[in-house]
């Protein structure tokens, strides 16, 4: 039973088409891929089986194989299409030889001799695979020695190699024995090589991105209306959660940051089991998530009471944001549009103030990052990456600990031919509960 793909077959050749030739370019023979935002792009494996190693080996020419736990079997079956499947047992040592290797059985029998034969595995022994009589034992316990068989099974054992080192997704002991095991192969560091081919969005991409928007706006709203004094911050996150799986979402990268004004610059940390009181500020920043694609926004909400300066800082927040969004178009300079916010920052008068960047790339994102792992894409001061139409960021204007007041906004936009896009659209008004 294979489960309906996302894309249609021709998107998922043409990511291929984008990978291997960035490879040739590189002199690749072949790349290890460990990230699950990359192997997703490449093959539609949607799981949570990430947490354990999971490796597609892409040779320039021929069929990729993927490589996971045995468990993962059906799985891998219903979801993917032309892409062979490599297993490692989990802890189980491989079965003994059967005596008699010619029968059929499905349990432990005698033969005529009155002797037991072996096992025959079935299908919820998960692939444990009988040794044949005269075969050499490999651990298939373990990830590394699975991937070397593999490789070298795909010609690859001396070839030069690709492989992703600034991935979490690849322990180094898994890693170092691969390298090890591989004296001949060269190695090269592909970390950015499937990231650069999906900085640019397909149609069918900003179709998801656009619906994870929607479940964005949808999250959003919903945690602006629950909030207030004496509300616990668990139901405003109650709220924000009910929203979002009502209206077709799925589990994002990031959980809801719901924080107020004591946890507030814990920037990646969210709820407790305190309730809101009067004159906090409620940080809301989450992602609606749509086939894995983000779209993340953020607001800040008072409670209770607006400070005195709050308005003025709220004006200067929402101008620097919208004067980012002005500045983002194709062939625009990613330090141009930072140095477009850094500009009405210091025009109010907040010249020892900034940040490390004014947003940054956004697309498939897996736990824990919505930015598809390690340090994010951004937009950053003195950066020259240019922009490109169907590139999505998640834009920010983050005023908060100035000494002239507190105020954040975010938005989800994507690169035009004639601009930029604001996806996300909850109103940018001071917000008070």
């Amino acid at each position: 039973m294979n489960i309906e793909r996302c894309f249609p077959e021709a998107e998922f050749k043409e990511r291929f088409r984008c990978v291997r030739a960035k490879m040739k370019s590189k002199g690749l023979d072949g790349c290890l891929i460990s990230a699950p935002e990359n192997i997703y792009y490449l093959t539609g494996l949607d799981y949570q089986g990430y947490f354990a190693f999971t490796m597609l080996v892409v040779p320039l020419d021929g069929k990729p194989t993927l490589i996971t736990r045995a468990m993962e079997r059906a799985t891998v079956r219903d979801m993917l299409v032309d892409v062979s499947h490599e297993v490692f047992q989990d802890g189980i040592e491989p079965l003994p030889p059967a005596e008699d290797a010619a029968r059929e059985v499905m349990l432990s029998t005698q033969n005529e001799r009155g002797d037991t034969t072996g096992l025959k595995p079935w299908s919820m022994s998960m692939g444990v695979p009988a040794r044949k009589p005269d075969e050499q034992p490999m651990d298939k316990t373990n990830p590394a020695q699975v991937t070397v068989q593999a490789l070298k099974a795909a010609g690859l054992g001396s070839a030069c190699l690709g492989i992703e080192k600034n991935t979490s997704f690849l322990p180094f002991a898994i890693a170092e024995e691969i390298v090890r095991a591989l004296p001949e192969a060269k190695w090269v560091d592909a970390s950015s090589l499937v990231g650069d081919c999906r900085l640019v969005q397909s149609e069918r991409e900003l179709a998801c991105t656009r619906k994870a928007a929607e479940i964005a706006d949808a999250m959003m709203m919903a945690g602006i209306a629950a909030a207030g004094p004496g509300v616990l911050k668990r139901d405003v996150v109650a709220a924000v959660y009910q929203m979002m799986f009502s209206r077709g979402g799925t589990y994002p990268g990031f959980v809801p940051l719901v924080r107020s004004t004591r946890t507030i610059e814990h920037e990646h940390s969210t709820w407790d089991d305190r309730k809101l009181t009067r004159k906090d500020m409620l940080f809301l920043e989450m992602g609606g998530c749509y086939r894995r694609y983000h779209a993340p926004i953020g607001r800040l909400v008072y409670i209770g009471r607006l400070p005195a300066r709050a308005n003025r800082i709220h004006q200067v927040c929402r101008e620097a944001l919208e004067a980012v969004i002005a500045t983002i178009s194709p062939g625009a300079l990613a330090g141009d549009v930072f140095k477009a916010w850094k500009r009405i920052v210091d025009k109010a008068g907040l010249h020892h103030y900034t940040r490390h960047h004014c947003g940054y790339a956004v697309g498939i994102g897996f736990p824990p990052s919505w930015t598809g792992g390690g340090v994010p894409l951004g937009l950053r001061s003195g950066s020259e990456m240019r922009l490109k139409p169907g590139m999505v960021f998640h834009v920010m204007s983050w005023l908060i600990r100035t000494g002239r007041g507190d105020s954040f906004l975010s938005d989800t936009v994507v690169v035009t031919p004639e601009g930029c896009d604001v996806l996300t659209r909850t109103p940018r008004e001071l917000l008070l509960r």
